[in-house]
């Protein structure tokens, strides 16, 4: 038998599929322009070579490391749970295939796109090395985090989809899997520095994280951190290593899990939480729809979790220290507004990718029931799930913001200080408006690109990549701007499927 065949058949069609070559592309692209743009800041702010090149290495490196997360989790998160749905997941274990053999086809076919994005990216940072402040070694290094921090996010997502039979579950179980590794992970490696009982334990608990291979891999902080980047950079790819064996484990017993199935795989698959059929059912007389998709109790928990967390978090540096609060609330309250969009966006595209993929949707367009009404189920559903988290995540940060707005007379501010803290106010105010902004855009344009693309990760990650990944790079162009045009394209989209009242199905209105 040949060694692997899943794998050489899976690279034999990546190799074949135009996509390949469209995708390394398109990434190498938009590196060029990212970094040309990072270039003509430097050169007009007037920084010194050095230090111009070590910003734009460590503003593209970071971009890059957040993108191998995401396309880890949108490319692998729907690859074996689509083929359980299919049922053709089945059908390759009436052959004397191993599970490990489907597990590692999957990772050849799913991340060798990812891969070939990223090594297109690696000629833009290497061009820091001629303009100055990054070394060679400092390059090698932060490209093997790289690599090593897409592998880890494909396997995480990997085991998750095994373990799922709902596109949409296996993607909102990676975001959550990658993000509690990580939070932990990064308390874990923090607190390892002050505890004087559990340092060694809580380093190597730390260690695990991709993270934090990527962070000393800088020069300022590999210099006196050697050991740390290794076994960082080790415990983390045999972390991922860890994940595609409890994957194949999982698809080895595949045949007895059909059967039977335990609390973790209802955990991953169904609503463990019961009793609300009474309050879904007075739901069905408000909008169909709005029956359909409010199930995800655990969802809401989620969300409210990462509100009162974040609002927390603002709270407390407001009280703890509220001259330093000026300069971090921005960043402090980032990566909550960010995962609050994430799962926004993935929720958006969920009901009409699902429905599309299922023939749901035909079957509902052959009752009363209008594309009109069906999109406003889908966002009276987003409002139910998001609204008053993001209301009170945003009323938090306005209010921590109002002291500073009007500071004491008798207070001695300079004048160069009041601007410095008006400046941040006003960045302050750009967040909380854009954050609005954004969930509008996640909204139209996720509900378009559902209708336009059958699978999840498809329709999430090009969501994403549109509304957050790509205003972020292309930082010239205003966010607001961008998602101005986002929101009017999914708009308008939407409408004219609206004024078709019942489209053809097999004509162009919704394509395959």
């Amino acid at each position: 038998m040949t060694f692997l065949p899943i794998v050489q058949r899976e690279l034999r069609v990546a190799a074949r599929r135009k996509g390949t070559f469209v995708i390394r592309a398109a990434v190498a692209f938009l590196g060029i322009v990212m970094g040309g743009c990072l270039l003509a800041a430097c050169e007009f702010g007037g920084l010194p070579a050095q230090r111009a090149g070590a910003e734009i290495f460590g503003t593209l490196s970071w971009y890059t490391w957040m993108l191998s997360l995401l396309a880890g989790v949108f490319l692998a998160s729907d690859c074996l749970s689509e083929e359980r749905r299919e049922g053709t997941l089945g059908l390759l274990f009436l052959t004397d295939l191993k599970g490990y053999d489907v597990v590692l086809g999957k990772v050849a076919g799913v991340a060798i796109n990812a891969f070939y994005g990223l090594l297109a990216v690696l000629p833009v940072l290497s061009l820091c090395m001629l303009t100055g402040g990054v070394s060679w070694a400092e390059f090698w290094r932060t490209c093997l985090a790289l690599v090593n921090t897409l592998f880890f996010a494909v396997a995480g997502a990997i085991w998750m989809s095994a373990n799922c039979r709902s596109g949409y579950r296996a993607v909102t179980g990676s975001i959550a899997l990658l993000v509690a590794f990580l939070a932990l992970t990064s308390i874990a490696a923090a607190l390892a520095t002050v505890a004087s009982r559990f340092g060694t334990a809580l380093f190597y608990a730390g260690a695990t994280s991709p993270m934090e291979a990527f962070r000393v891999a800088a020069a300022a902080d590999y210099a006196h951190q050697v050991a740390a980047y290794w076994i960082s950079l080790g415990m983390s790819h045999l972390a991922g290593w860890v994940f595609l064996g409890l994957a194949s484990w999982r698809l080895k017993h595949f045949a007895e899990s059909a059967q039977s199935s335990g609390v973790w795989q209802r955990a991953l698959t169904r609503n463990i939480l019961t009793g609300g059929a009474k309050r879904r059912t007075e739901l069905l007389d408000i909008n169909p729809v709005l029956w359909l998709l409010d199930d995800f109790r655990r969802l809401r928990w989620v969300v409210w979790a990462l509100a009162l967390a974040g609002a927390g978090a603002l709270i407390f540096i407001s009280v703890k220290w509220p001259t330093e609060a000026v300069v971090s609330r921005v960043f402090m309250a980032w990566p909550f507004y960010f995962l609050l969009k994430l799962f926004f966006g993935v929720q958006a595209c969920r009901f009409f990718s699902e429905a599309r993929r299922t023939g749901a949707l035909e079957l509902l367009c052959c009752t009363p029931l209008t594309i009109q009404a069906m999109i406003r189920g889908q966002w009276q559903a987003l409002r139910r799930i998001f609204l008053w988290p993001v209301v009170v995540l945003v009323a938090v940060q306005f209010v921590c913001m109002l002291p500073t707005v009007f500071p004491d007379a008798s207070a001695r501010i300079s004048l160069v200080g009041r601007g410095r803290v008006w400046s941040f106010n006003f960045l302050d105010s750009i967040q909380m408006f854009d954050a609005i902004v954004d969930f509008f855009a996640l909204g139209w344009f996720g509900m378009w690109s559902a209708l336009s693309f059958k699978k999840p990760g498809t329709a999430t990650g090009l969501t994403l990549l549109w509304v957050l990944i790509l205003p972020a790079i292309l930082y010239c162009i205003p966010s607001l701007v961008t998602n101005t045009v986002l929101i009017i394209v999914g708009y308008s989209k939407l409408q004219q499927y609206t004024r078709r009242g019942r489209p053809d199905w097999k004509g162009a209105s919704f394509p395959a």
